[in-house]
């Protein structure tokens, strides 16, 4: 065996045990931000990026979805009974709440689920984030007799890396 071959052999052994380990295959390639996967629950339905998770509880005014990439990156969405209170006292009702320690920066109207939504943007720097500068986007719509609060948040640092996987869920949200 000359040492060209002795080299070869040498380079062989060296891939296969690579590939033997599990360090190169498909399993470790990350998911791509396009995977999503779809949940339906108490005619709320929407779409979400794959390598989120998605749970739900229930509180004293109804069920909250938490859709979350992580502690600090999650979508909430809260479907409160409105008893009949109209779409203006609801706003009111809204525009009076305040939340201890946020900063609001804008407001503004979109359309989502077909109707207009009411949107606020906040920053904030709380104890429940562990004083991380962070971004909330609030948006209230009602619908059914019930008022649909959806709150973004993520660090601010990463809101703009975010905004694809936010709007995932709020560009494919269905409210029956």
């Amino acid at each position: 065996m000359n040492k060209r071959d002795g080299f070869l052999a040498i380079i062989a052994c060296i891939i296969l045990v690579v590939l033997a380990s599990g360090c190169i295959g498909s399993s470790n390639i990350s998911k791509s931000n396009n995977d999503t996967k779809n949940f339906t629950f108490n005619n709320v339905s929407f779409s979400y990026p794959a390598n989120w998770d998605v749970s739900v509880s229930n509180d004293d005014t109804g069920p909250i979805i938490v859709v979350s990439k992580d502690y600090y990156t999650q979508i909430q969405i809260m479907i409160t009974p409105n008893y009949g209170m109209s779409e203006e006292g609801v706003l009111k009702e809204k525009n009076l709440t305040i939340y201890p320690g946020w900063k609001k920066l804008l407001s503004d109207t979109l359309i989502l689920n077909n109707q207009t939504a009411y949107r606020t943007l906040f920053r904030s720097n709380d104890i429940i984030y562990l004083f991380k500068d962070m971004r909330h986007e609030e948006i209230v719509f009602v619908k059914n007799n019930n008022t649909i609060t959806i709150l973004t948040t993520a660090p601010s640092e990463n809101y703009n890396n975010e905004k694809q996987s936010f709007e995932t869920i709020l560009d494919s949200i269905h409210v029956q």
